[in-house]
């Protein structure tokens, strides 16, 4: 892990714990966690030889099989050309291939090559150690009603009428 930053006075600055808007404290401590976990993941995933969100597309492509590249980019969020760009990255990573559909040739259907199959339990492994990290500090108890509550959270703003 690389040294903090100096304060160009030569001292190690404190880690950047991350915004915090008064008057939104929730927000500001889910920005912070999403933040110092993106951060971690990404970490973790370098050793794997990817980058996000390129192990969820190989662990979606891992349990569902070839899928064509429109059902990637719903089930990533995202738009298609944030998904296509990621997919050309693996690609050319050798992870993954795009091939006209049989079915209907102005689709393309995406697949796991044999590196790509091969980086799948080293992706569940780097999740495993983010998950093992994010909760080392949570009994079974709590960690089950931070399930509960983000759980609701997400339903809250999904919603979208609050």
């Amino acid at each position: 892990m690389p040294n903090p930053p100096d304060d160009h006075q030569g001292r190690a600055r404190p880690p950047h714990v991350g915004v915090n808007v008064p008057d939104a404290p929730v927000g500001s401590l889910l920005l912070q966690v999403i933040r110092a976990h993106a951060r971690v993941g990404t970490e973790l995933l370098s050793d794997v030889g990817v980058a996000p969100p390129q192990e969820i597309v190989l662990l979606h492509l891992d349990a569902h099989g070839p899928l064509p590249q429109t059902d990637l980019v719903h089930y990533l969020g995202r738009d298609r050309s944030t998904v296509t760009a990621t997919l050309q990255a693996m690609e050319r990573a050798g992870l993954v291939t795009r091939a006209p559909s049989r079915e209907d040739r102005r689709a393309m259907t995406v697949q796991l090559t044999a590196k790509g199959h091969g980086t799948v339990p080293r992706a569940h492994a780097a999740w495993r150690e983010l998950e093992r990290r994010t909760t080392a500090h949570l009994t079974a108890d709590r960690r089950a009603e931070l399930l509960a509550a983000l759980a609701l959270v997400r339903d809250a703003l999904n919603e979208g009428g609050g």
